[in-house]
C-alpha cells in the first residue's frame, strides 16, 4: 500500500521562513521574556500594547483621584473623567494648572505616578529605539530552486538578491536538506544533512548570487527525484547571515523549499546584459529574476 503523501504541516519553515511548528510544554517565564517579545513584537502590535498599558496606568491612579473626594482642586464632585484627565497631566508632567493636588493622599498619589511616568518613558524609549537599531536583512530568493547540469554535472541551483542595495561583508550560506527516514528500529526520524555548495561565502554581496550544489554519491539529493522527496516530506533551508558594512552588525534571514518548489530540468534565466568588452553598460534586469527556461537534467 502505498504511503501517503506529506502536507506541507511537515515542514520546519513555510517559504518565507517562518516557523510552521507549534511548541508546547516548555517552561514559562513571562516576565523575564518581556523585554524579547516586545522587541520581536509586530509594530502595530507593539503602539497597541504600548497604548493600551498606557491608557491602563492612568486609569488606575485615577480611579484613586477619584475615591479622594476633594483632593484635587477644580475637579468636578463626581467626575471620573476629570481624575482621568489629572491623571494624564500628572504622569506626563503637563501641568496646565487648573486642576491641581490639595490633600496629602492625592500629593503623594502625585509622586508615585509622576515615577512611574518617568520609568514608564524611559522603558518605552529604550524599546523604540532598540526596535529601530536592529539592524535587517532584506534578500530577495528565488521563488523556486532549480536542478539541471551545470558544466555536465546535474546541479542544484537557487539565487538571491540583496534587495536593500547595500552591502553585506563577509556572507555566508548554510544550506540544509530534512527528509523523514526510519531508523533501523522503525522509529520516525527527522534525518537533517548539510548540502555542501560550490561557494558557500561571498566576500561583498551586493547585486546578486546563485549558489550552486553539485549532486554526487555523498549528496544528499543523490538518487532522490520530485516524487522520493515528495514522500519524505523533505524540505531545504536556507540560511544567510552577513555583516551589514553601515551598522557593523551581524543581519541574518532565511528561505524554506518544499519539492514542489523544485524545478528538475530546468535552469534560470540570464539577467546581466551588456559586455564590458565592447564598451556598453552592463546591467541586471530583476524584472526576470524568478524567471526560469528549460534545460539538460
Amino acid at each position: 500500500m502505498a504511503r501517503p503523501r506529506p502536507t506541507r504541516s511537515q515542514r520546519y519553515l513555510d517559504n518565507r521562513g517562518n516557523p510552521t511548528i507549534e511548541v508546547h510544554g516548555l517552561p514559562s517565564a513571562p516576565l523575564a521574556d518581556l523585554f524579547h517579545r516586545l522587541l520581536t513584537m509586530r509594530w502595530a502590535a507593539f503602539l497597541l500594547s504600548a497604548f493600551a498599558t498606557y491608557l491602563v496606568l492612568n486609569a488606575i491612579f485615577a480611579l484613586f483621584y477619584f475615591l479622594d473626594a476633594g483632593g484635587v482642586e477644580n475637579a468636578a464632585p463626581g467626575s471620573f473623567l476629570d481624575a482621568y484627565f489629572f491623571s494624564v497631566e500628572s504622569m506626563m508632567t503637563i501641568g496646565y494648572g487648573r486642576m491641581v493636588p490639595v490633600s496629602t493622599f492625592s500629593h503623594v498619589l502625585v509622586t508615585v505616578e509622576s515615577f512611574v511616568g518617568l520609568l514608564t518613558t524611559a522603558l518605552l524609549t529604550g524599546l523604540i529605539f532598540a526596535k529601530f537599531a536592529t539592524p535587517t536583512a532584506n534578500v530577495l530568493f528565488s521563488n523556486v530552486v532549480c536542478i539541471a547540469k551545470h558544466d555536465g554535472v546535474p546541479t542544484v541551483l537557487f539565487r538571491l538578491a540583496n534587495a536593500r542595495g547595500n552591502r553585506l561583508v563577509q556572507a555566508s550560506l548554510s544550506v540544509t536538506l530534512a527528509k523523514s527516514t526510519k531508523t533501523a528500529e522503525g522509529e520516525s526520524f527527522r534525518k537533517v544533512t548539510d548540502v555542501a555548495l560550490v561557494r558557500s561565502t561571498n566576500p561583498l554581496f551586493w547585486i546578486g548570487w546563485t549558489a550552486m550544489h553539485r549532486i554526487d554519491a555523498s549528496s544528499p539529493f543523490y538518487g532522490e527525484t520530485k516524487e522520493s522527496l515528495l514522500e519524505k516530506g523533505a524540505e531545504m533551508i536556507v540560511v544567510l547571515s552577513g555583516v551589514d558594512e553601515h551598522s557593523s552588525a551581524t543581519v541574518h534571514t532565511r528561505r524554506s523549499y518544499g519539492p514542489d518548489e523544485m524545478r528538475w530540468g530546468e535552469r534560470f534565466v540570464d539577467l546581466l546584459t551588456g559586455s564590458a568588452q565592447q564598451g556598453v553598460v552592463r546591467s541586471v534586469d530583476y524584472s526576470r529574476f524568478h524567471d526560469t527556461q528549460p534545460a539538460d537534467l
